[in-house]
């Protein structure tokens, strides 16, 4: 019984293009395909939904289609070749003459010509040839009649696309089911057509299979070669079932209501990236956020788990190899293929043996950084105040203050905690936890900030501001949300992507407090400073490719001084055994013999000197490799921290979009006067007290429901 065939997720060339010129990720193609999955046009559906999205500009879709265009002429073009050589109209060279001319067309710069038109005008090919290579194709060749207005006669042809085009399918993905002999449902074939013999052939859409069925006019005295060559006049090429099959269907007196496959593709295998499953919480990334109805979703993640010495926190699932299939036209699939992924680790950490693992290599917490390393924060407890009596407090891994960190004093850690903060600076790469509170202090943090309260200090994290009481005239940049969850908001700067909420924001005598709701001032930045190091990472590997191909060549040039040195060496020697042997032979000539020495002595001393000179250059040699290959260390501990920021930037890029922001406030108490709140795209100056109140930033419609695309600041009860 035939197996009915599942409906195969189609990639239209656009999407492949996008993906190859990194426009979007991998990721967001799935995520096209699965939204427009169904859709009439896929290529059309695909194309609305990256620009409605703003995925793609106009100019790059542009820039796509003209690309996708071309690439499906390619393809049409070689296949043309391909079957006019297998019905013997041209051979190899002919073909090969083709399309160098063409590729002389575009590396011109001129209007590339059709091949059957450089083979027409060639009189490599008739016309009639011509067009029947083109109905194998699917290709119309029809004549355009010229506008009567126009001064010149005659026609022209045209090549017109068939509505079912091969490259569609060139570019499906592998089917999760095959088809098996039998009748296929309708919708997964082509209309039929007659060949000869009185069968009928039915073509799968994906050009995948093929089915022969018997109409009323079979002609049994038919042969196998028959049917063969009716198959080759369709193109269907590759595949095809075995001969005794064949002969079986000729023979059998069914087939007639049942299809028998007599060509089978060959399914792609599309490829899988390499992921890595970590077995330790990397999440302190998500921020948290204040939901709709004014509850805050901020979750506190606990006590970050500490790990033995030798336990696994990371393990690679290997990737899929991706393979190229050939439909029954013979024409090659494409494949998307999976990507490589390093595992990356830092101190604290190892790989395993088999290389397919991370390990703790010391006790401690574990934490997986942006860069996308692995590292494992040993602990280091000062005991009392970060001042005078311990200096600044350099750290690489976590750190717990049992005391305030002082006015002038810095702190540089992973997750750092202290009892307050006098004037001092925080710089962690994870969260940073004050027991009491923050006053004059600079804080930075790629993790969550929470303190009792703040007072005159400047706060840049990534996630959370989380204060018990009050915050009061402070500069806060958040990725997260701003939360006081007992207290007042007071003549502050805040930015905060996902929302803020307080007791009270203002009051009466105090200066007004600028909010910034929905915005990802903190991301902006990182972003605009991981640009710089990336700039300047690449001008430092300029430069030093630039001083080592100076080192190679300065080499270079040595090694010709030493090969000529050698060869005075090698004259000399030479030369001084010719010249011993012609003393043999002088006898008593004492003139001459004083002669040859003196010339025998003076290739002594050139020979001499060449050694010298050998020896000068042997040790300008080996310094200049020593130099070469230090070179090479700092270009590839280069290329290593260019590839990590990279990764860094591009991890960034989707938490970002992972975490859209939240333009909300949230008020329980009072919001007074003069407090400015900014969204995105609108803002709002509070003119009167307002009491229990929800603000956020929406978008407007109509009374329809439709969008008008524009924005307001709503203002209303919690």
């Amino acid at each position: 019984m035939a197996e009915e065939a599942e409906n195969k997720i189609k990639i239209p060339v656009i999407g492949l293009l996008a993906v190859k010129n990194l426009l979007i990720t991998k990721e967001d193609l799935q995520k096209a395909l699965s939204h427009c999955s169904g859709a009439a046009n896929p290529d059309l559906a695909l194309k609305e939904y990256f620009l409605s999205k703003e995925m793609i500009s106009a100019h790059n879709m542009e820039r796509i289609l003209r690309a996708a265009k071309a690439i499906k002429l390619r393809q049409q073009e070689l296949q043309f070749g391909v079957i006019a050589v297998r019905k013997g109209f041209i051979n190899q060279s002919m073909l090969k003459l083709v399309l160098e001319e063409q590729e002389n067309d575009i590396k011109n710069k001129r209007k590339v010509r059709l091949m059957s038109d450089i083979l027409v005008e060639a009189g490599m090919l008739t016309e009639k040839q011509r067009d029947y290579i083109l109905k194998l194709q699917k290709r119309v060749k029809e004549e355009v009649k010229k506008s009567s207005e126009e001064k010149s006669a005659g026609a022209t042809h045209q090549v017109e696309s068939s509505k079912l085009d091969h490259t569609a399918a060139k570019i499906s993905e592998k089917s999760k089911s095959e088809m098996d002999e039998g009748q296929e449902d309708a919708g997964t074939l082509l209309a039929p057509e007659i060949i000869n013999g009185g069968i009928k052939l039915e073509v799968s859409k994906d050009f995948m299979a093929a089915f022969l069925t018997k109409t009323d006019h079979f002609d049994d005295t038919i042969t196998l070669d028959g049917i063969k060559a009716a198959l080759q006049d369709k193109g269907i090429v590759l595949g095809l079932a075995e001969d005794k099959m064949m002969e079986g269907f000729i023979k059998s007196s069914g087939f007639k209501t049942k299809a028998f496959r007599v060509a089978r593709g060959i399914s792609p295998i599309q490829g899988k990236d390499a992921r890595i499953e970590y077995f330790f919480n990397t999440n302190y990334l998500t921020a948290g956020g204040i939901a709709e109805n004014g509850t805050i979703d901020f979750k506190e993640r606990g006590e970050i788990p500490f790990v033995e010495a030798g336990t696994v926190l990371a393990e690679k699932i290997s990737m899929v190899q991706a393979r190229w299939g050939h439909n029954i036209y013979g024409e090659e699939m494409e494949t998307i293929p999976g990507k490589e992924i390093a595992l990356k680790y830092g101190k604290g950490a190892k790989i395993s043996e088999d290389g397919h693992k991370i390990l703790a290599a010391v006790a401690g917490f574990p934490k997986y950084a942006l860069s996308g390393h692995v590292f494992v924060h040993q602990e280091y407890t000062t005991q009392g105040d970060v001042d005078y009596g311990t200096g600044h407090i350099h750290y690489d891994g976590n750190v717990n203050v049992t005391g305030r960190i002082q006015s002038g004093f810095k702190v540089v850690g992973n997750n750092i905690q202290a009892i307050g903060v006098d004037g001092g600076t925080i710089t962690a790469e994870g969260n940073v936890k004050i027991v009491g509170g923050i006053n004059k202090g600079k804080i930075y943090a790629r993790g969550n900030v929470r303190a009792k309260y703040i007072h005159q200090s400047e706060i840049i994290c990534m996630g959370d501001v989380v204060v018990e009481k009050e915050i009061v005239d402070v500069d806060i940049e958040c990725s997260g949300s701003c939360i006081v969850e007992n207290g007042k908001l007071i003549s502050s700067r805040i930015s905060a992507k996902m929302g803020v909420k307080a007791r009270h924001i203002g009051t009466e005598i105090a200066g007004a407090s600028l909010i910034k709701i929905g915005q990802d001032e903190f991301t902006a930045k990182e972003l605009e400073k991981n640009k710089g190091i990336i700039e300047n990472l690449r001008i430092q590997m300029d430069l030093h490719k630039e001083k080592k191909e100076r080192l190679k060549e300065e080499n270079f040039s040595l090694q010709k001084e030493i090969t000529e040195f050698a060869h005075i060496q090698d004259r000399s020697q030479l030369e001084q055994r010719e010249l011993n042997s012609k003393i043999s032979t002088l006898g008593n000539d004492s003139q001459a013999i004083n002669e040859l020495n003196k010339r025998i002595q003076q290739l002594q001393l050139n020979a001499k000197k060449a050694e010298e000179n050998l020896d000068i250059c042997f040790d300008k040699s080996d310094t200049i490799e020593a130099m070469m290959a230090s070179e090479g260390k700092e270009i590839e501990a280069l290329e290593k921290r260019y590839d990590d920021f990279i990764e860094e930037r591009d991890n960034l890029i989707k938490w970002s979009k992972e975490n859209p922001g939240k333009p909300i406030v949230i008020c329980e108490g009072i919001i007074m006067p003069e407090t400015i709140i900014k969204g995105k795209y609108t803002e709002k100056r509070v003119t009167e007290m307002i009491r229990h109140s929800r603000i956020a930033e929406v978008l407007c419609t109509s009374d329809q429901g439709k969008s008008l695309n524009t924005y307001e600041m709503r203002v209303g009860n919690i």
